[in-house]
């Protein structure tokens, strides 16, 4: 009766353990790797002209204003610490009005190299006479 006892309980014994081991296998395989942090796209538009912006390092700044073409003018970025913000790209999206002087958006994309606070300035300037400034946009960055 005792041997027949003794066998139960090893039998419950083995059991446990076999349980409590796949359950912790199942545990661990079921961890997900830490994936890195893809960066976040601040946007920005002319309602943040003399604003403060804050961001992370890594982060995008996207800045997208009004193109005035139809006056021969054009957006120039006249400041700009690049130790801090490197300019990406800047692309050109056409009006969608088909009206005549509608000539859409610039659209800017910077990158955060490193922490620090910059100012972002751009004139909106014809080429052939810098003096006659139509438009200003000034923007702080606060890169953490």
């Amino acid at each position: 009766m005792k041997t027949k006892k003794s066998l139960i309980i090893i039998g419950l014994v083995a059991i446990a353990t076999i349980a409590a081991g796949t359950v912790l296998g199942v545990s661990l395989m079921s961890e997900k790797p830490i994936e890195k942090q893809t960066p976040s796209t601040i946007y920005c538009n002319v309602e943040g002209n003399n604003s403060t912006i804050s961001t992370m390092k890594g982060d995008r700044v996207n800045l997208t204003l009004q193109d005035y073409g139809d006056g021969g003018y054009t957006w120039t970025i006249v400041s700009l610490n690049e130790s801090l913000l490197k300019k990406e790209s800047e692309q050109l999206n056409w009006g969608s009005t088909g009206m005549l002087g509608d000539f859409g958006k610039d659209t800017w994309i910077f990158t955060a190299l490193n922490t620090g606070i910059t100012t972002l300035k751009l004139e909106c300037v014809r080429p052939f006479d810098t003096t006659d400034i139509a438009q200003i946009f000034v923007v702080t960055i606060d890169i953490q």
